[in-house]
């Protein structure tokens, strides 16, 4: 056979010896340890862990700072802070994931989510869960001109069969009372401004519909309309043969339409 046309192949045995011939290898700093993973070698993709200390005898761990590769959910990076109970990840954008850009998580307390812009199945940017009291999103591009969406909920307050419930997802076997429920609409300028819906609030609390609209040009007032929430349940779910085969009037399309509003906020 004639000799190969490529020259032997030569590994530096110190730069063999730099990346990881048993699979991974640690190294120490000041306040600090490194390991390193060769890739595909570890069962949850971690190729770096970086761990920062407080202290020069490395005993207490101010944070932990992981580095990943090859995940099925493109998670990159993942840094825990085990003093505040603090975790945050940042994820690499793919058309078969979620789009999830960012998450910043304390127990207990609150978490929050980014979204890349890209994200077409319904709009959501951000959303942030401020764990037992309130829960609100962020929209952007979507045809019903939504733009942000909140929830106000008490999770101590007593179930009752005709109150609007939430089962948070932090808790699953928990379901809590809805208080309030807002949305707002940004402007569609190709339709007459006064007609356009800007805010609307559910306030079950005080068992409230407040619905505002956008302001027309060239005016510094809108209109608003304020709807008992009980007698708008109780007109909608009314009427015999009778009233439903005359025409609706503009009042019980109104109502409809606000209830139906409702019914999709709460989904």
């Amino acid at each position: 056979m004639p000799p190969s046309w490529s020259p032997k192949l030569f590994i530096d045995k110190d730069k063999f010896k730099e990346a990881c011939p048993n699979g991974e290898k640690t190294v120490f700093y000041k306040k600090c340890k490194v390991d390193f993973y060769a890739e595909c070698t570890q069962p949850d993709g971690i190729v770096k862990r970086v761990t920062i200390y407080k202290d020069y005898k490395r005993l207490i761990t101010e944070e932990i700072r992981c580095y990943y590769a090859n995940r099925k959910d493109n998670l990159s990076v993942r840094r825990r802070f085990p003093y505040e109970f603090k975790l945050v990840e940042h994820y690499h954008s793919s058309d078969k994931s979620y789009h999830m850009k960012k998450l910043i998580q304390v127990d207990g307390h609150y978490r929050k989510i980014w979204f890349y812009h890209h994200r077409t199945k319904d709009g959501l940017i951000y959303r942030q869960e401020n764990i037992g009291r309130k829960t609100f999103e962020y929209y952007k591009g979507r045809e019903d001109k939504l733009v942000y969406r909140s929830v106000t909920f008490d999770a101590e307050a007593v179930v009752e069969t005709t109150s609007l419930k939430l089962r948070e997802n932090h808790n699953q076997s928990v379901e809590s009372v809805i208080n309030k429920m807002t949305q707002k609409f940004e402007l569609d300028p190709t339709l007459p401004a006064e007609t356009q819906i800007k805010k609307t609030e559910f306030n079950l609390a005080k068992d409230m519909v407040y619905i505002y609209y956008h302001y027309r040009e060239g005016r510094i007032t809108s209109t608003h309309q304020e709807w008992n929430r009980s007698q708008l349940i109780t007109q909608g779910k009314s009427g015999d043969t009778n009233e439903k085969e005359e025409e609706s009037t503009l009042q019980k399309q109104t109502q409809q339409k606000i209830l139906d509003i409702e019914v999709r906020c709460h989904d």
